[in-house]
């Protein structure tokens, strides 16, 4: 049996993007036993550090910031105990950003845990509003964080020109073939 007790759809013809969320909620309850959501502490930075490297470098930049994945707070979901999933998140000035978003099991649910755990946070601490950055070639986290409340609220054009003097291995290229040129600034109110 793939997800435990079978489930007979009766009546239905095509389902509609309306129909998703349910299914995903009904699939991800299952799929997220097992899962263990910790805040991270430094017993976790060598790990982070080496999923960090993956990208070409042990630094992140957003908005022409240096940030090591060991100097930030964050979330992470174990499974088996193997991350597979983590948010990196930095508060300063009553405002969340987050720094990092990945998810190494896709459409489950992980990702939103890690926003909603990281909201909470925020808002315990105090914090307006969560904010991240992402590239014009991201489409699928431009589409992510829209359908989870963040709106776009900067734009900057060419920005990444500066960050790759920061960091000189981000590729020219990004998903789908696209040119990685422009930063997109995400936010959402708390």
């Amino acid at each position: 049996m793939l997800f435990g007790p079978k489930i007979v759809f009766v009546g239905l013809s095509t389902l509609c993007w309306a129909d998703r969320a349910w299914i995903d909620h009904l699939l991800g309850e299952h799929v997220m036993q097992g899962i263990k959501w910790v805040q991270k502490t430094e017993n976790d930075n060598h790990a982070i550090s080496q999923i960090i490297r993956k990208w070409g470098s042990d630094i992140i930049v957003t908005r022409g910031e240096i940030y090591k994945g060991e100097d930030l707070d964050g979330i992470l979901a174990y499974k088996n105990s193997e991350i597979i999933g983590l948010g990196l998140y930095h508060i300063k000035n009553e405002e969340c950003e987050i720094v990092l978003l990945e998810t190494f099991e896709q459409s489950i649910g992980i990702g939103t845990q890690i926003i909603e755990k990281t909201k909470e946070i925020a808002k315990n601490r105090n914090c307006k509003r969560v904010w991240l950055i992402t590239t014009n070639d991201n489409i699928d986290a431009i589409k992510f964080y829209q359908r989870r409340g963040f709106n776009i609220s900067n734009f900057y054009k060419n920005a990444i020109d500066k960050s790759r003097k920061l960091k000189p291995t981000i590729p020219l290229k990004g998903n789908h073939e696209i040119p990685i040129r422009d930063e997109i600034e995400f936010e959402i109110k708390i």
